[in-house]
């Protein structure tokens, strides 16, 4: 019983099925029992007008089987004759007691009642005339039969006239029972029409019910097949399997999308990992070139290194102290240049090569330079690659100055800024134009990587590569320059934690 409830209380298919199977039962029935009460009671009806005309002429016949026997007893007492007799007295007697009993007071009852009146006198009249025959009294039987006989035909008089009474009677009910016929069968098309279009709307709506979310699921379909995997969920009033069949469809339309994007992260780390290894080869390739370089500049750099210092030697021996001190940075320039550039060194030793460059091209060029060195002591202890401000001021030196008459001035400058290490590279030089300077912010040094003339061969460029994979951030160097006035070059170095 719970399960039946359940059933119905559900926005099911099944229940939608039941529904409509239930409600059209019904309809049909419905129906069928209305035409099935008209038509009973028209067949009542029917009946009803021709009782008294079939009463009357079982009555008739009777009279006539009742006068036939009484006549041939009265002529022959037989008593096949006297047994006949009784059975059709006894018939018209219970028609007489019948009529007799009936309250109606419609004119045709009453007529029936005057007759029956008359029948239980003719009946009487019967039995005086039989008593007169068996007492012999022929005139007395004689005057009764014939009285009998006069009362029959009276009888006869008041049945016919009760016929004509009764016949205009059913002709009225035949009329209006062809009224009720035609209202009958106008109220019959009316329901079929009512239940035709009642089946016509449960289809409809039964089968628009059905198919929508299938429509609709569809549609989705075509959507996922053409790379659409993200809905909008139609609050819509469905069946519930049609409601479960949605949801689960939407459901694996999520789980395609989230697949999807999984697979397009995976691809995009993949991807990255390859860019990484690219980046890595590429650093690794920008270490060999500038070892390479370094190697090929270095020409034998132990008998190079016992070359200088037996000129060192020397000059200290003959009293040269400037020599000497020529000689002795210019060994640890060399020395200083020819580590391994995956080394790591801290800032003050940095600063100290270039003090050291500062020396050797104060004896080639006098006063025609000046350097100045501000190094924070906050930050001399910060590691970083080897090799990044001689070849970035060596640049300034060739190509920022190569034109200019004037003496050069060159300041390097390094600070903590903002949880930064920043170091300054600035000069008075001739400048570079602003579309230069945009493409080396951008971190484009092909122009600069034909250049010559560095003593490390170590190019902007390559600076730029160790530096931002040493650091592993993007856009590390920033260019800023006015022509005919100066060039900045700023390096931002963040904390790198490595053990």
């Amino acid at each position: 019983m719970r399960r039946f409830k359940g059933l119905l209380l559900q926005n099911t298919l099944k229940r939608k099925v039941f529904t409509f199977i239930v409600v059209i039962l019904i309809c049909f029935l419905s129906g069928f029992l209305y035409t099935f009460y008209t038509t009973f009671k028209v067949n009542q009806q029917i009946n009803e007008m021709f009782t008294t005309s079939i009463e009357l002429d079982k009555m008739n016949n009777h009279m006539a089987q009742f006068e036939m026997a009484l006549e041939s007893y009265l002529a022959s007492k037989s008593s096949d004759s006297f047994v006949l007799y009784l059975d059709n007295y006894n018939a018209l007697l219970s028609f007489s007691n019948a009529i007799n009993d009936s309250d109606n007071s419609e004119n045709t009852s009453l007529q029936m009642r005057n007759i029956g009146k008359l029948l239980n006198a003719y009946l009487e009249v019967s039995e005086d005339a039989i008593e007169y025959k068996r007492g012999r009294n022929t005139e007395r039987y004689l005057f009764a039969y014939s009285e009998m006989l006069t009362i029959g035909e009276y009888i006869d008089q008041k049945v016919q006239k009760l016929e004509s009474l009764d016949f205009k009677i059913n002709l009225e009910n035949y009329m209006q029972l062809t009224s009720k016929f035609s209202e009958i069968q106008m109220r019959l098309i009316v329901i079929v029409i009512l239940l035709v279009a009642l089946s016509l709307f449960f289809v409809f709506s039964f089968s628009t019910n059905v198919t929508s979310p299938i429509i609709e699921l569809s549609k989705r379909a075509e959507d996922i097949a053409s790379g659409i995997y993200s809905f909008e969920r139609k609050k819509e009033k469905h069946f519930k399997e049609a409601e479960v069949l949605k949801d689960t469809f939407y459901d694996m339309a999520n789980h395609i999308q989230e697949y999807i994007s999984e697979l397009e992260d995976k691809v995009e780390t993949e991807n990255k990992l390859r860019v990484s290894e690219t980046e890595k080869l590429k650093m690794q390739y920008s270490l060999n070139q500038a070892e390479l370089m370094a190697l090929q500049s270095q020409i034998n750099p132990h008998f190079l290194f016992n070359t200088l210092n037996a000129g060192m030697q020397l000059a200290i021996i003959e009293d040269a102290d400037r020599t000497a001190f020529f000689l002795e940075n210019l060994s640890s320039l060399f020395r200083y240049n020819i580590q391994s550039l995956q080394n790591k060194v801290r800032l003050d030793q940095e600063f100290d090569n270039a003090r050291k460059y500062y020396e050797l091209m104060r004896v080639r060029f006098g006063e025609q330079f000046l350097f100045e060195f501000e190094l924070d002591n906050a930050v001399k202890d910060f590691e970083m690659p080897p090799l990044i401000l001689q070849p970035i001021i060596e640049n300034a030196l060739i190509h920022g100055f190569k034109n200019k008459t004037e003496a050069g001035r060159i300041k390097i400058l390094a600070q903590w800024i903002d949880d930064k290490v920043q170091v300054d590279i600035v000069d008075n030089g001739e400048g570079i134009e602003a579309k230069e300077v945009q493409r080396l912010n951008l971190g484009d040094f092909t122009r600069l990587a034909d250049r010559g003339g560095h003593t490390t061969g170590l190019g902007l460029g390559n600076v730029y590569e160790r530096l931002r994979h040493f650091f592993e951030v993007d856009h590390i160097m920033h260019f800023e320059s006015v022509l005919g006035e100066y060039t900045k070059v700023t390096i931002k170095l963040p904390r790198r934690d490595v053990e």
